[in-house]
């Protein structure tokens, strides 16, 4: 016999912090929410760079009336993730970690989210509906050349220490690519920058172009614009731009092209991406899909243009989703 909808709980696909905090809101709703997360709680910023700093103060990014202490103006990534950690226990969420989502089906008026915990056979829970809060960070967008599969070769940036005195490409030429390529001068590394574009990102951050620029200027980074990586080698890029085909030196080459969402699970399910926008279509008041039980949260709703959400507005999320499913 098939359990009730209602009496299922909501489950939640991705325990960033939208995630979470969505988990919160339903729970304040008396509505129980399970949290299904393919890695560990607020894995995105585990991906973030050791020693980042958010640009964001805490009580923006701050969920589920949980104090965020810091010690300087701005909270760091280790600052991040314990306080994190803090609302899923002060919350007692029932997140289930390094447990992937493989596929959700349709069950009567409910669904059936089936998930594989790492290491021990499927999973299938019933769920009254879905928030989908996955997030792109963990899909990178790929260049697609020979040889970005390399060792050497990668689409995150931890820290610029492993480079020290040796070569590294920076391919981009937004935020994340900048910030990279400062940080691995600062490490010591031979920095090279390449972006297909003939300047920055339309979205870069003002106030870290004096520090690159300068640094360009006294030859510490070199720059091609109008560059495109067309193959990796082991130890070596090659490059093609104005003045024609060319290898650049690379012990180590870090691809910051950014992130895309992986369309497959919402997809199955009737929600299909606009392929401008590349935004699930839901409606803003409740983020709510044309199906009908199946919601979206955080950056996911900003489609291919990552900027336009972050944790300040995406957090906000929960508690439309909630009000949806209590006027239900």
């Amino acid at each position: 016999m098939t359990q009730g909808a209602g009496k299922r709980p909501v489950v939640v696909i991705g325990a960033g912090p939208c995630g979470l905090a969505a988990a919160v809101a339903l729970g304040e709703a008396g509505l129980p929410a399970v949290v299904l997360e393919k890695a560990s709680v607020v894995n995105s910023i585990t991906l973030y760079p050791t020693y980042m700093t958010f640009f964001s103060t805490a009580e923006k990014i701050a969920i589920g009336g949980v104090p965020f202490p810091i010690e300087g103006d701005k909270p760091t990534r280790r600052e991040a993730l314990a306080y994190y950690r803090s609302v899923v226990t002060r919350h007692a969420l029932a997140v289930r970690q390094f447990e992937p989502v493989e596929r959700v089906t349709r069950d009567g008026d409910g669904f059936v989210v089936h998930s594989r915990p790492r290491g021990l056979a499927p999973v299938a829970t019933p769920a009254r509906a879905v928030v989908f809060a996955t997030g792109y960070f963990g899909t990178p967008n790929r260049l697609g050349v020979p040889g970005e599969d390399l060792p050497h070769v990668t689409h995150w940036f931890h820290e610029g220490h492993e480079a020290f005195q040796r070569t590294a490409l920076v391919v981009g030429g937004g935020n994340s690519a900048v910030e990279t390529a400062l940080d691995l001068h600062r490490a010591g590394a031979r920095v090279t920058m390449a972006h297909f574009g003939p300047t920055f990102d339309k979205n870069i951050k003002p106030w870290i172009l004096p520090d690159f620029e300068a640094r360009v200027q006294a030859g510490d980074i070199a720059v091609h614009w109008n560059t495109r990586v067309v193959a990796f080698e082991p130890g070596a890029a090659v490059v093609r731009g104005p003045a024609g085909e060319a290898r650049i030196a690379a012990q180590h080459a870090y691809l910051m092209t950014g992130y895309t969402p992986r369309p497959e699970l919402l997809d199955s399910l009737g929600v299909r991406l606009d392929p401008a926008t590349g935004i699930p279509p839901h409606d803003p008041a409740t983020m709510e899909t044309p199906t009908r039980g199946v919601f979206i949260a955080g950056v996911l709703a900003s489609g291919f243009d990552a900027n336009k959400i972050f944790i300040e507005n995406g957090r906000d999320h929960g508690p439309l989703i909630a009000r949806a499913l209590l006027d239900r």
